[in-house]
């Protein structure tokens, strides 16, 4: 009798601190207000002791409504897309344009490295007694052979996917975080996307949910640019870095991300100051849909 009273007032608790705070925020559109009333009405559950209850006050006191209402302004702007397409530049553009003309904290990151796949590829090639590649282990051409697909095929390369993932989640999650809390918009030049389309791309073998949790339990970003660009064009740029069918199949891959998650593609085979002018009208916009 006893515990259904208390599973009762959590429940009815819990229905009533959701109210209050829908209620309020809808009325008054103060997210910060409303950070600030949730944790001064968090006393209300009955699982926090009673001796917590001024340190809840005092936090919701002390807190400070122009530093919450930068964080809740903070946006991350994603570009993606094909080696050669453009990326780094007009990651780097876009972040002066931001600075410059809003007066806006903005750091540029340019992801490319995987600290912690690299370091345990190279412990297990140590362990097998091989080589050390000092380099990035993705690299060569001997990942674009059928006899690198072929080892693929063996169970023990599904474990790179889920490595890599942990990577981006320590690494790049952090640095989201990090800059978070400061209220410092980010613009990342690729993001957990890539990272997965170059692997299925390569031919790995990436388990659904292992996918699902890359492109879905990660920060969304607010604005996602997809930069196309004909794979020939591409594969000229970078000096046939890669081959010409890596860039093709990629740009398929590009095309599908933008639709699955709602992102811009903007081709920038044209002028370069036209696509970057493309580009600030998208971040203007989001700032206009942010003070609505």
């Amino acid at each position: 009798s006893i515990n259904i009273h208390n599973l009762t007032f959590i429940l009815v608790s819990t229905v009533v601190f959701f109210v209050i705070i829908s209620i309020f925020l809808r009325i008054t559109k103060d997210k910060a207000n409303t950070v600030r009333l949730a944790i001064a009405l968090l006393p209300i559950y009955p699982l926090i002791p009673l001796y917590l209850i001024p340190v809840f006050l005092i936090i919701a006191l002390v807190l400070n409504d122009e530093y919450l209402r930068k964080v809740f302004r903070w946006r991350l702007i994603v570009f993606s897309g094909i080696d050669g397409s453009g990326k780094s530049l007009h990651s780097k553009d876009t972040a002066l344009f931001i600075r410059s003309t809003f007066n806006i904290d903005v750091r540029c990151y340019h992801w490319f490295e995987h600290k912690l796949v690299t370091s345990l590829s190279i412990l297990y090639a140590k362990l097998r007694g091989k080589r050390i590649v000092r380099h990035n282990l993705m690299r060569g051409q001997e990942v674009y052979t059928n006899e690198f697909r072929k080892r693929l095929r063996v169970s023990s390369a599904i474990f790179r996917p889920l490595i890599l993932l942990i990577d981006n989640w320590i690494f790049i999650g952090a640095t989201l975080f990090k800059n978070f809390i400061k209220g410092r918009w980010v613009i990342c030049d690729r993001y957990f996307y890539d990272y997965f389309i170059r692997l299925k791309v390569l031919g790995y073998p990436i388990p659904k949910v292992i996918e699902w949790l890359a492109f879905n339990l990660i920060p969304k970003p607010h604005l996602l640019i997809v930069l196309d660009v004909n794979p020939l064009l591409s594969y000229k740029r970078r000096e046939g870095e890669h081959p010409l069918w890596y860039y093709i199949l990629a740009r398929k891959e590009f095309k599908r991300l933008a639709i699955r998650k709602k992102g811009i593609i903007i081709n920038t085979e044209k002028n370069y100051d036209q696509v970057q002018n493309i580009i600030n009208k998208l971040v203007k916009k989001l700032l206009v849909a942010q003070s609505l």
